[in-house]
């Protein structure tokens, strides 16, 4: 009698694990659920160039999207995530803010040497006004066409101090706060839909600082936003104010990801 309730006990446990198995994929066995690490860049110098805290020399991000590739993981952008695709396994999305000419000149031969893919969030005022240092159009769509970069906004022209990114400024009331805000992200959109053909899904606060009176407008003109608090994102409690890893030459990806100094 006890052997066959033994038996019958482990053939309960099989058969639950087959239709968890089922019903998950393989996610409920990685360990990975809905975790996401996101990597946040900015500017990228060539090897040998002076870098400060937000650069990273073109070899310290080949060695970055080697080392994820030799421990697994797989690249996703906003838009993937936007339709609930997340590979099975490990994934992780590299971003880049405020669209640097060094994206395009240095980050993104290594991308498609990798096959790897990233979000970059434009102040669209620089491209658009062909500030010397950032993105141009062309280059842009370029990017866009390979399938491997996406872009989102990062405002028009609110990448300043004071007030802080999209802060509200000191005294400044609610309906002014619209006035000067809400039609600048607005603006940020249309400038990348109008000249890369596309949705923009994707929005990272300046500075990372976030403003509970843009909650609404953010939350209904974007699948997703970022800002730059520490940690590992949970997608499980959704896709909006998602905490990113800063990358620079003294903080790797696998600083981040693998607890190496």
């Amino acid at each position: 009698m006890f052997t066959r309730r033994i038996c019958s006990l482990f053939a309960c446990s099989a058969v639950a694990l087959l239709l968890l198995i089922f019903c998950t994929g393989d996610s409920a066995l990685s360990g990975n659920g809905q975790a996401l690490p996101i990597l946040m860049y900015h500017d990228v110098v060539e090897d040998g160039q002076p870098y400060n805290t937000w650069t990273v020399t073109a070899g310290r991000f080949r060695q970055d999207l080697q080392w994820l590739k030799d421990h697994g993981y797989a690249c996703v952008l906003p838009r993937e995530l936007a339709k609930g695709h997340l590979p099975r396994g490990k994934a992780v999305l590299i971003t880049f803010d405020d669209g640097y000419e060094s994206n395009y000149r240095l980050a993104f031969p290594i991308l498609k040497e990798f096959g790897d893919k990233a979000a970059i969030a434009l102040v669209t005022k620089s491209v658009d006004q062909g500030e010397p240092g950032f993105l141009t159009w062309d280059m842009c769509r370029e990017m866009e066409a390979s399938g491997l970069v996406e872009f989102g906004s990062h405002t028009y022209d609110l990448h300043h101090d004071q007030p802080r990114g999209i802060r509200r400024a000191p005294g400044e009331t609610r309906e002014a706060y619209d006035q000067r805000v809400l039609p600048d992200l607005e603006s940020s959109v249309d400038l990348i839909q109008k000249n890369l053909n596309t949705k923009v899904l994707y929005f990272a606060y300046p500075y990372g600082q976030k403003e509970p009176w843009s909650s609404d407008f953010l939350q209904k003109r974007f699948a997703m936003t970022v800002t730059t608090k520490y940690g590992r994102a949970n997608l499980s409690g959704g896709r909006y104010d998602l905490p990113r890893y800063t990358i620079s030459m003294e903080e790797s990806v696998a600083h981040h990801l693998g607890g190496t100094p």
